[in-house]
Formats: structure tokens, C-alpha cells, sequence
């Protein structure tokens, strides 16, 4: 048997610290104050351990302690052996860390030394797999995927390693006889604050299931110290207060000191005696990778996640400008490069605001890409071969935040390599792919390029370029035949907008002289202006010239992605349709191969086999396997048993011990009481209009107004009881989303005081919506509301969650709710509203004043102005009235909407009453939720977008 052995090994701590990587020696004090140690052997064959076993040894000063030998029979390291690791190593493993990785004082080991402990220990385990995939990658050099995202909204690690890991019993086992439970200890870590909705969500997700399928990839974002907020709830609303969830560190990353790269900005471009650009002068900063494993699920595969963080050198402290009392503007440089990781989406309402968030953008592309660069330099050793780099590299955008990806590959390869610009732009079009997230004109990124020209010079330099050639494609494609329709497609398509055009097309749209058509206009205005002299005449006229105000030079950066990537996709089947026919329709007809649909997945691990373990324990022994956790089609078995009385008994009492764990939940974050015997219904998602909270809360505002009318005995006989939950962030400038919370705090107010009410209404508001807090919502949650106004919502995730876990969504046809219906069955989904191709024609119709407004609507909004939520809401409610106008004329249809919405509600409690029917229509959302595991998505983009393949550690 090989063995790889460490001799020489001195006594006391430095052999501790010597093996503290691979958790080799456990150490403490023994009563005359001289240390003691524990020699361990691994035995990778055949049981594979990961924490080995344990032989105490006593030792002396510059006493040589028994070598460690560890058995390198087998490649790397597993704890997936069903063997598994004993509680005792385990519970070595987080004493060891609680006395020699300390974070706190010595004289206590309460919940937070134990989480930091316990969390440490696990990160040992991952860092085993995680060396390994590394080196593994190095060596057989596949192609490998990165994904770019600014959001990375991950949750608690905790308890989804050691799930990974297959370590939970043992963990759980090992704190017992410490005195702790691992719930307890996992609540002692606070969520990442890395991202805030969906697109972060989706991307942690990717992670997950890259990881589990073997998938070559890692993530990249930025280390946002401070997150988007932390959110209050107080009497006036929300507030913001910056995140801590670094304050007492991040046990899960290891900061590489050794990976960093040089950021720049501003400066100027000059062009070297080579003929050569160079971007030089300017603001230097530096990117600092902090790594994050991401384990997958029954297999050692360990990525990465690399965070982004930046600083300044010490240099670019100003020692002499401190001494004399200048300090502020002596650690200047060093505040301007760090903040650009502070805030995610810093408020951009100033122009220093916007500067920031493109300091954020290009900070991760930049950074990213010389990483991704450098990599494939050394893996491909002496000989690089630029034409290869697509064949080694894929590199997905996630949104259009990553955008600059495009313009900096470019400069990287031209400027740096030494590329030409037509092999330079080959490279950059088979390496890049877009994501796109929105129809939402307003979230279609556009950058004014003033503020881009100075802050990235080279940049835009090569946009410009970029742009030259679309349109020299566009006026190929089209000719100069008909000037209108090319200036049509000019305008739809350039990158930048309210541009001139490139010099060599200057003349391209100029319509033809000398036409009839022309010389008829031209008589026209001679004829109008000796009327206009006539009228005048004798008269004195001062004329005041109209303002001319030109529109901003902008660069619209989906344009950007969708030239510069050679695939684009949409993210459920209705939005790549409008994507495809709205969105970019004329780049469609153009180039109809580039777009395809992904739809949206999330991963069964975290969001139903770990946060809802008592469900998980159902449905593995009704199946007979928990091979669902890998291939959720076995879900799909759970069909056969819907009607079964036994299955539906464990169901329903699942569902009641979550629904025991929020009541916890929200008497601890709001001071509320709440029945767990009402039906729980939950909306949990950032606020924004078109999500449509408001049309929420208005319904619950006429159930209680109805409510009010009736007796006691009329109000239970009508209704069911309910707890209508809700939580989610506003963005701290969007102001009509923050009357949105203030109005759904004050509702919640009046109702959940109202003694005439008691148990048959509750109006929650759970502050700081985070992943934790879906993580016990979801599972408890029996009816979910996605009621966005049609074809606005991409696709959605937390509707996949919801069903997922045997929740019955009420719903439009929007987004992956019209592939969640179709999956579940019509019966087993509550629909109603306006489809999508029937919006345009429903606003055309409001602003010609066509729209009449339905009673019951009018007699919900005259309820709310009467001042008994406690003011008359005059901005909030007026934003649903009038035919035009900024945030007027009720731009996302509550109004239309809301009469149907009413109905559906009348049928759940119909349905809700029969609890039989009901649960059987909770196990069919769980058995038709088996499409939507992000593990299918993730096989679809390396099939079809990557071309990578599966890489399994041997």
C-alpha cells in the first residue's frame, strides 16, 4: 500500500497548525498545561473516510510526535461511503476548531463558538473535494463554463453542505453530545448578502446543480460587504439599514492573496509606436479573489464560487497628507476602491451613483475574465492557441449586467494578446451568451456614453467599432432602397442610441431629391409660411424659438449581448416567445438561430429535501427511493397514490408541523398570534408594481370589508380562515413600492387587532426576507400567490419552490406559471386575469378612455379612502386612476384584473373546505413539479448553449 507520509513533525501547536487542513490532529490541554495530541490515520480504502480514527499520544517539549501517515491508495477524498464519518470524529473535528481557529474568547462555547466550529469542520471536508476538483480540472483540461451574475442570493451553507456531504446524521449526532442541536447552531449564520431576488436565486441554484452534474463550471460575482439592506419595519414603513453579515466573518470563504488583478478606470487611450492601443493613466484599483466551495450532492465535485472583492494599495495612502491632519482625503484612494464592493445596486439616481454601479459591472468583468484568461494560459502550457479559447471557455451573462464582458475580451485580445480585430471578435462571439431576464423596457440596461467615454475610454472605443459593423450587417441585410424601413432598423438595433451614424454610412438614409413627393412638401411649406406672412403683416411679432432638447447618447447594452454572444435565451416558454416577437424581434429575423428558451429550474436539494425534511421523508418512502432527489421524474409516482387516505394523512400532518414552525416564525420577527389551523397564504417576493402586491392586499382589504358587513356566524359560514403572509424588499428609491409596504403594514394593523375578526383574518408582514425565511415559509405555505400582470413576469422561481412542496398556486398566465399549470393540470391551479396578448390592446383601451372600472373595484378604493387603514392612501390608490400620465392610469391592470381575482379567491375557499379534494391537490403540484429542477435546466445550457461535457472525479 502507497502511503504519502509527514515526518519530522514537532510537538505542541505548530503540529497542529502543520495538519490543520485535512482536520489530522485534535488537540488540548492536559493538566500540567503541556499539550496533547492525537496522531490519526486515513484508510481511504475501502470504507473512505473522511474523519479518520483516533489513538491518543501524550507528548513532551521537542518531543517528536508519531508521524501521520495518510493512505494516498485512492485519489481524494469522500465522506459519501455509507459508512460514514462516527459523531465522535466529528465532534474531535469542531472541539479542535473551537480551541484552534478561535473567533471567540477561550472562556466559552455557547451557540455562535459552536456554529463557527461546527461550520469550520465542514469547510476542512469541502476542502478536500474541493483540491481535488481543482487539480482534476487542471489536469484533463475540459472545456469549462462561468457564470457571470452580480447576484448570487445563496442562504445558509450549513445545513446544505452536510446534506451534500451525506454528513447530516453524523453532525447532527456530534452536536447532540455537545449539548447543541444542529438546527440551533445553523441559525447562527446569517444569509450571505450577496444578492436580493430571483436572478440571484437562479444563479445559486445553476451552482447546485453544476456541482451535483459534474459540470466543469464556477460562479463569479463581487463581495458586497454591506448587501442591498437590511429592512426594518416600522410605523412609517420600511427602512434600510446596511447588512452585517460579515461583521463576525464568513467561515465558508478563503480569501486568495495570491489571485488578484488590476482594475482601471478613466484615463485616456494612446496608440503605441507599434500601432498598438494602450489605456493609460487613470484610477487603479485591485480585484481580490475570496473563493467559495459549492458542493454537489453524492459526489465529490466541489466547485467554485469567486467573489470579487477591491481594494487599493497601501501605497495609495497619502502617510503625508495623514500626518498633517488631512485624513479623510488622505485614505481617499483607498475609500474609492473599496466601495465599489459596499452596496449591491448603490442608489443611481446621481451621476456619482451610476458611475458606481459601472464600476461595479466592469469590476467583475474585467477581474473575471483576466482569471478566466489566465487559466486557460496555463492550462494550455507552452503553446497557446487563441483559436482554441471557445473550445476551452464558455462564458454565460447573467441579465445584462455583465454586459462589458463583450468589449473587455475584446480589449484583452487585441490590446494585450496581440489579436487581430477580426480574430479578436470571432473568439468574443463563440465564447459569450446572454441570459435576458425582462421585458421590462425600463430594466433593458441603457448607459449613457458621456459617463462610459470617461470612465471607460478603450471601451468604447471598441463599442463604436462593434456598432460600425451592425450596422454595416443591418444596411447588407436590408439595402438603401426603402430609407425608411433601413432608418427603422437602424434605430431598433444600433447599439448606440441618438448616435450619428458611423461616417462611411453617413448618406445611407438621406431620401432621394427631386421626387415629386418632395417637391409637393416644399410647396406646401411656401404656401403655409405666405399665409402665415399675411396674417402678420403690420403686425409685430416676437418669436421665441422652442427649446431644442436633444436626447441623451446612450448604449443600450442588451443590444450589446445580443451582437456580441453567440446564443440568447429567455427563461420560460411564454417569455422567450416575447422576447422573440417584441423584445428583439428585428435581431430575431435577422439572426434566427441565436434564440432558443431555458426555462428556469431550481434545485430539489435545498428547496425541498433539506427544508422540508418531514415532506422529503413522505415522499421517499411512498416512491420507495430517494433517487427523486437526482431525478425528480420519479416525483411523478406520486400520481398514482393522490387518492390514497394513508398519503394524505402524513401529508396534512407535514404540512401542520411547518405551519407550527412559522407561527414561531412570526411571533418572534412581528409579536403576532396566528391560527395554524388557517389556511396560510403567502406572497414572498421583491415588491414591484408589476408583481402586483397591491392587487393582493386590495383583495384582502374587500374580504375584510365584506367580513365587517356579516355577523359572526355569517362571517364563518362565507369564509375560510386565513393568514395572508407577505415579505419581500422595495428598493430603497422605488418610491411607489415602499407605499406598497406601508399600506399592506397598515392593513395587517388594523385587521390582526380587530376582535370582531380574531383568527379568521391575519395580515402579516415578515420583515427581511431573506433565503432562511423562504426556506420555512415555503414548506408551510398551502396557497402562494403569483399574480403578476401577464407576460411582465419572466418566469419566476418561487412558483417552482411552492409547487414543489405541495403548495396550489393562484396565478395568470405569466411567466413558468403557464408551464407549471400544464405540468400540475388545469384543476390543480387557480387562474383568472387578462392573458398577455391582450395587454397592449387593454392599455390602448384605458387611454382612450374606454375602460369602465368594475363596482366592486370602485367600492374597494372608496373603502381604503375612508381613512380606516389610518390615512387615504391619495398617491398609492391614485396611481390606479385616470387614462394617462406618470404613475397614472394604472398602468399594470389591478383594476381590470381585480374582479377575476375575487372570484378565484371565492373558489379557493371552496376548495380549501374540502380538505380531502385539497390535499390530493397538493400531492398532484408536487408530482407535476418534477420539470422544473434546475438540474434539467443546467443539461440544457451545456447541451445547448456550453457544449461542455460531464467531468466525474475518479
Amino acid at each position: 500500500m502507497d502511503t504519502m507520509r509527514i515526518s519530522g513533525v514537532s510537538s505542541g501547536a505548530e503540529s497542529l497548525i502543520q495538519c490543520n487542513a485535512l482536520s489530522s490532529l485534535v488537540g488540548r490541554r492536559s493538566d500540567n498545561g503541556r499539550w496533547r495530541t492525537r496522531s490519526r490515520t486515513w484508510r481511504l480504502a475501502p470504507k473512505r473516510r473522511l474523519f479518520p480514527s483516533v489513538k491518543a499520544v501524550s507528548s513532551e517539549p521537542k518531543e517528536k510526535v508519531a508521524d501521520v501517515v495518510i493512505d494516498s491508495e485512492q485519489e481524494g477524498f469522500s465522506s459519501l461511503s455509507p459508512f460514514g464519518p462516527d459523531a465522535a470524529s466529528v465532534a474531535s473535528s469542531i472541539k479542535y476548531h473551537s480551541e484552534f481557529t478561535p473567533l471567540f474568547s477561550p472562556e466559552k462555547f455557547e451557540l455562535p463558538k459552536a456554529f463557527f466550529a461546527t461550520a469550520q469542520s465542514v469547510r476542512d471536508a469541502l476542502i478536500i473535494n474541493w483540491n481535488a476538483t481543482y487539480e482534476y480540472y487542471n489536469r484533463v483540461n475540459p472545456k469549462q463554463a462561468y457564470y457571470l451574475s452580480m447576484e448570487f442570493l445563496q442562504g445558509r451553507a450549513l445545513l446544505n453542505a452536510v446534506g451534500n456531504l451525506g454528513l447530516t446524521g453524523a453532525y447532527a449526532d456530534a452536536l447532540k453530545s455537545l449539548g447543541f442541536d444542529l438546527e440551533s447552531v445553523a441559525t447562527q449564520e446569517p444569509d450571505p448578502a450577496l444578492g436580493n431576488g430571483g436572478l440571484g436565486r437562479l444563479a445559486s441554484c445553476f451552482l447546485d446543480s453544476m456541482a451535483t452534474l459534474n459540470y466543469p463550471a464556477w460562479g463569479y460575482g463581487l463581495r458586497y460587504k454591506y448587501g442591498l439592506f437590511k429592512q426594518r419595519i416600522t410605523k412609517d414603513g420600511q427602512e434600510e439599514v446596511a447588512e452585517d453579515w460579515l461583521e463576525l466573518s464568513n467561515p465558508w470563504e478563503i480569501v486568495r492573496n495570491d489571485v488578484s488583478y488590476p482594475v482601471k478606470f478613466y484615463g485616456k487611450v494612446v496608440s503605441g509606436s507599434d500601432g498598438k492601443k494602450q489605456w493609460i493613466g487613470g484610477e487603479d484599483i485591485v480585484a481580490v479573489a475570496y473563493d467559495v466551495p459549492i458542493p454537489g450532492y453524492k459526489t465529490k465535485t466541489t466547485i467554485n464560487l469567486r467573489l470579487w472583492s477591491t481594494k487599493a494599495p497601501a501605497a495609495d495612502f497619502d502617510l503625508s497628507s495623514y500626518n498633517s491632519g488631512k485624513h479623510t482625503e488622505a485614505a481617499q484612494a483607498l475609500f474609492n476602491a473599496e466601495k465599489i464592493c459596499y452596496v449591491l445596486y448603490p442608489g443611481d439616481e446621481s451621476n456619482k451613483g451610476k458611475a458606481l454601479r459601472l464600476k461595479q459591472q466592469y469590476t467583475l468583468c474585467s477581474a473575471s475574465l483576466q482569471d478566466i484568461i489566465a487559466r486557460f494560459e496555463t492550462r494550455s502550457g507552452g503553446s497557446i492557441n487563441w483559436e482554441e479559447f471557445p473550445e476551452k471557455v464558455a462564458v454565460q451573462m447573467n441579465d445584462t449586467h455583465p454586459t462589458l464582458c463583450i468589449p473587455e475580451l475584446m480589449r484583452i485580445l487585441m490590446d494585450l494578446k496581440g489579436l487581430s480585430w477580426e480574430d479578436a471578435w470571432k473568439i468574443t462571439q463563440r465564447t459569450v451568451a446572454y441570459t435576458n431576464h425582462t421585458v421590462l423596457p425600463e430594466a433593458l440596461e441603457k448607459w449613457s456614453l458621456d459617463l462610459m467615454g470617461k470612465l471607460l475610454p478603450r471601451h468604447v472605443e471598441i463599442i463604436e467599432m462593434i456598432d460600425e459593423e451592425l450596422v454595416s450587417t443591418i444596411v447588407s441585410e436590408y439595402g438603401t432602397e426603402d430609407p425608411d424601413l433601413l432608418k427603422e432598423k437602424l434605430k431598433a438595433m444600433r447599439i448606440l442610441e441618438n448616435v450619428e451614424l458611423p461616417s462611411a454610412f453617413a448618406d445611407v438614409i438621406v431620401k432621394p431629391k427631386n421626387t415629386k413627393d418632395s417637391k409637393e412638401a416644399a410647396q406646401t411649406v411656401v404656401v403655409k409660411k405666405e399665409q402665415e406672412e399675411e396674417e402678420t403683416a403690420g403686425e409685430e411679432v416676437e418669436v421665441i424659438p422652442e427649446p431644442t432638447v436633444k436626447p441623451p447618447k446612450m448604449v443600450r447594452m442588451a443590444n450589446l449581448a445580443v451582437v456580441g454572444g453567440h446564443a440568447v435565451n429567455g427563461v420560460a416558454e411564454i417569455h422567450s416567445e416575447i422576447v422573440k416577437k417584441d423584445v428583439f424581434n428585428e435581431f430575431v429575423k435577422l439572426w434566427p438561430d441565436k434564440f432558443q428558451n431555458k426555462t428556469n429550474g431550481v434545485t430539489p436539494r435545498r428547496w425541498i429535501s433539506f427544508c422540508n425534511p418531514y415532506l422529503s421523508d413522505i415522499i421517499t418512502s411512498w416512491i420507495g427511493t430517494e433517487d427523486w432527489v437526482l431525478n425528480t421524474e420519479k416525483l411523478a409516482e406520486l400520481r398514482k397514490f393522490a387518492d390514497d387516505e394513508d398519503l394524505q394523512s402524513e401529508w396534512r400532518a407535514a404540512k401542520k408541523k411547518n405551519k407550527l414552525k412559522v407561527v414561531s416564525l412570526i411571533k418572534e420577527r412581528t409579536g403576532y398570534t396566528v391560527n395554524p389551523d388557517a389556511m396560510f397564504d403567502i406572497q414572498i417576493k421583491r415588491i414591484h408594481e408589476y408583481k402586483r402586491q397591491l392587487l393582493n392586499i386590495l383583495g384582502i382589504v374587500y374580504r375584510y370589508k365584506k367580513m365587517k358587513e356579516m355577523n359572526a356566524s355569517e362571517r364563518e359560514k362565507t369564509f375560510v380562515p386565513r393568514v395572508c403572509i407577505f415579505g419581500g424588499k422595495a428598493f430603497a428609491t422605488y418610491v411607489q413600492a415602499k407605499r406598497i409596504v406601508k399600506f399592506i403594514t397598515d392593513v395587517g394593523s388594523t385587521i390582526n387587532n380587530d376582535p370582531e375578526i380574531g383568527d379568521l383574518l391575519k395580515v402579516i408582514f415578515v420583515p427581511d426576507y431573506n433565503v432562511s425565511v423562504a426556506e420555512l415559509l415555503i414548506p408551510a405555505s398551502e396557497l402562494s400567490q403569483h399574480i403578476s400582470t401577464a407576460g411582465m413576469e419572466a418566469s419566476g422561481t418561487s412558483n417552482m419552490k411552492f409547487s414543489m412542496n405541495g403548495c396550489i398556486l393562484i396565478g395568470t398566465l405569466d411567466g413558468a406559471n403557464v408551464e407549471i399549470r400544464e405540468e400540475v393540470g388545469e384543476e390543480n391551479f387557480f387562474l383568472f386575469g387578462a392573458k398577455a396578448d391582450e395587454i397592449v390592446n387593454l392599455r390602448k383601451e384605458r387611454a382612450e378612455g374606454k375602460f369602465v372600472p368594475d363596482p366592486i373595484f370602485e367600492e374597494v378604493k372608496q373603502y381604503v379612502r375612508s381613512g380606516v387603514f389610518g390615512s387615504n392612501y391619495d398617491e398609492l390608490i391614485g396611481s390606479l386612476e385616470g387614462n394617462e400620465g406618470f404613475g397614472r392610469a394604472d398602468y399594470f391592470l389591478v383594476g381590470k384584473d381585480f374582479p377575476s381575482y375575487v372570484e378565484c379567491q371565492e373558489k379557493v375557499d371552496e376548495a380549501y373546505r374540502d380538505q380531502k379534494r385539497w390535499t390530493r391537490m397538493s400531492i398532484l403540484n408536487t408530482a407535476g413539479s418534477f420539470k422544473f429542477s434546475s438540474d434539467r435546466t443546467i443539461h440544457e445550457y451545456a447541451k445547448d448553449i456550453w457544449n461542455i461535457k460531464q467531468v466525474e472525479l475518479p
